[in-house]
C-alpha cells in the first residue's frame, strides 16, 4: 500500500480551513491592524511638507518684428532652464548659501536631506518641497528659500529671472506617516500571514479528517463511524427543550 503525499485542495477544504481558522484570522488581522494604527499615531514621528512654487521668467522684446515668434522661442527657453535652474539650487553652494540665512541651524547636508524639486517639465513652473518635523520651521525654510533661489541664479542669463508665483504656506496637518496606508498595509500582510499560518498547519496534521479520506488512502470501504459526542449532545439537549416548549 503506498502513501499519497500529494496535496490535494478542494473549495471544501478551502472552507473548512477558513471555518476552523476563523477567529485566529480574525484577532491576528485586529492585532497588526490595531498595532499599525497605535505606532504610527504614537511613536513614529511626523513630518510635514511646505511648498513654493518659483516661475522662470524671460523678458520679451514686444517691437520686435516678429514678437509672436520671439515669445515662442522665450517660453521653450525658460522650458530648457527649468531643468537647468534646479540643477543649480540643488548644489552645495546654494544650500551652504541657504544655511547661513538660517543662521547655520541646519548643515548643507541636513538641508538638502529636507529639500526636494519637481518640474512637470510642461511649464515653466518648479515646485520646492521642504520636509521637518516641524511645521513652522518647513514654512520658514521654503520662505528663506524664496529670497535666496532668484539671488543665487540671477547670473546665470541677464535675460531669465525667478520669481515665487505660490509662496509657502503653514502645514495644518502632516503629510507622513500615512496612518490609512499604514494600516492597510499591516492587515493585509495579517490577512495573508494568517492564511498561510492556517493552511501550514491544515496540511502538516496528518490526522485522517473525514471519511471520504479514509477511503482515499487506505483503499477500503468504511463501514461505521463513531460520531462526535459533544455534538450529538448539543442536538439532543436542543430537540429536548423544543419537546419542552412544545408541551407548555
Amino acid at each position: 500500500m503506498e502513501e499519497k503525499d500529494e496535496i490535494i485542495i478542494s473549495p471544501k477544504i478551502i472552507l473548512e480551513v477558513l471555518k476552523k481558522n476563523l477567529v485566529f484570522i480574525i484577532i491576528t488581522v485586529l492585532l497588526f491592524s490595531l498595532g499599525a494604527f497605535f505606532v504610527t499615531n504614537f511613536l513614529v514621528k511626523k513630518h510635514y511638507t511646505s511648498t513654493i512654487s518659483l516661475y522662470v521668467e524671460t523678458v520679451e522684446l514686444q517691437d520686435s518684428p516678429n514678437s509672436a515668434v520671439y515669445s515662442l522661442n522665450m517660453q521653450n527657453y525658460a522650458l530648457k532652464l527649468v531643468n537647468t535652474y534646479i540643477r543649480m539650487l540643488d548644489t552645495n553652494t546654494f544650500y551652504t548659501k541657504l544655511s547661513n540665512e538660517l543662521n547655520d541651524k541646519y548643515t548643507p547636508t541636513e538641508l538638502s536631506k529636507m529639500i526636494s524639486f519637481k518640474s512637470d517639465e510642461t511649464t515653466e513652473v518648479f515646485d520646492v518641497k521642504v520636509v521637518s518635523e516641524s511645521p513652522t520651521e518647513a514654512k520658514k525654510i521654503a520662505d528663506t528659500i524664496a529670497e535666496v533661489a532668484p539671488e543665487t541664479i540671477s547670473n546665470l542669463k541677464s535675460n531669465a529671472k525667478l520669481k515665487v508665483c505660490d509662496e509657502a504656506q503653514l502645514p495644518t496637518k502632516h503629510s507622513s506617516p500615512s496612518v490609512s496606508r499604514n494600516v492597510i498595509i499591516a492587515f493585509a500582510i495579517a490577512l495573508l500571514l494568517s492564511l498561510a499560518v492556517s493552511f501550514t498547519r491544515y496540511f502538516l496534521d496528518k490526522k485522517i479528517k473525514y471519511d471520504d479520506e479514509m477511503t482515499t488512502i487506505l483503499d477500503i470501504p468504511v463501514l461505521a463511524a463513531i460520531p462526535s459526542f459533544d455534538s450529538y449532545i448539543n442536538q439532543k439537549g436542543k430537540n429536548g427543550g423544543a419537546k419542552d416548549n412544545g408541551k407548555e
